[in-house]
C-alpha cells in the first residue's frame, strides 16, 4: 500500500483561497518540473509511504488527544472541488490547508517531539501499524531509519514555515 504525502509552504494568504483546484495545483508531484527546484528551496517536502507512519508515531496511535499532534501529516481544513471533464469523467481536488496559526502550533508541537527516542521506544507498534496497513514490506531498521529522517525534516520544514508565517498546503497521492 503505498501512499505519497506532499507538503508545500505558501504565503499566509494563500489559505484564504477558495478553489481547491488551484490549491492543489500550487503542490507539485514527484515528476512535476518545479519540484526539485521547491524541494531544493525548502518549500516542497514530500515521502512515499511513510505519512501514516509519521502520524501514528506523533498522535501515538491516537492515543494523544491534543489537535497539534494531528495538525503535521492530517490536520487542518479538508477543501474539494469536483469539475467535469471533456470525456463525461469529474475529476476531484482535494486539498488540505493549514492556515499560519495552525503551523505556528504543529511547529511548537514538532519542536518537542524525541524523534529518535519516539520511534525507537515505537518499533514493536510500528512494525504491526505497518502490517496493518497492507505494507508488503515488514518493518525493519532501514525502515525505522527512514521515519526518522522523514520526522527531522518535518520538523525543519513546519519550524521554516512557522518562522516565516506561512500556511502550509498538504496533498496526499495513492
Amino acid at each position: 500500500m503505498g501512499v505519497d504525502f506532499f507538503w508545500r509552504r505558501v504565503p499566509g494568504a494563500v489559505a484564504a483561497e477558495p478553489s481547491a483546484k488551484r490549491l492543489r495545483g500550487m503542490v507539485p508531484h514527484w515528476f512535476d518540473d518545479e519540484f526539485g527546484v521547491l524541494r531544493k528551496a525548502g518549500l516542497v517536502m514530500a515521502v512515499e509511504n511513510n505519512g501514516s507512519l509519521m502520524d501514528f508515531v506523533l498522535t501515538a496511535g491516537g492515543s494523544i488527544a491534543d489537535e497539534s499532534a494531528r495538525l503535521p501529516v492530517f490536520g487542518g481544513e479538508l477543501r474539494t472541488e469536483e469539475e467535469d471533464t471533456e470525456y463525461g469523467l469529474v475529476a476531484e481536488f482535494e486539498v488540505c490547508v493549514l492556515e499560519p496559526r495552525q503551523v505556528r502550533r504543529a511547529a511548537a508541537f514538532l519542536r518537542d517531539v524525541p524523534v529518535h527516542d519516539l520511534v525507537k521506544a515505537s518499533d514493536p507498534l510500528l512494525a504491526a501499524q505497518a502490517a496493518a496497513l497492507g505494507f508488503s514490506t515488514p518493518w525493519s531498521t532501514e525502515w525505522s531509519a527512514s521515519l526518522v529522517a522523514d520526522l527531522l525534516e518535518l520538523q525543519g520544514f513546519f519550524s521554516a514555515a512557522a518562522d516565516a508565517g506561512e500556511a502550509i498546503l498538504k496533498v496526499q497521492s495513492a
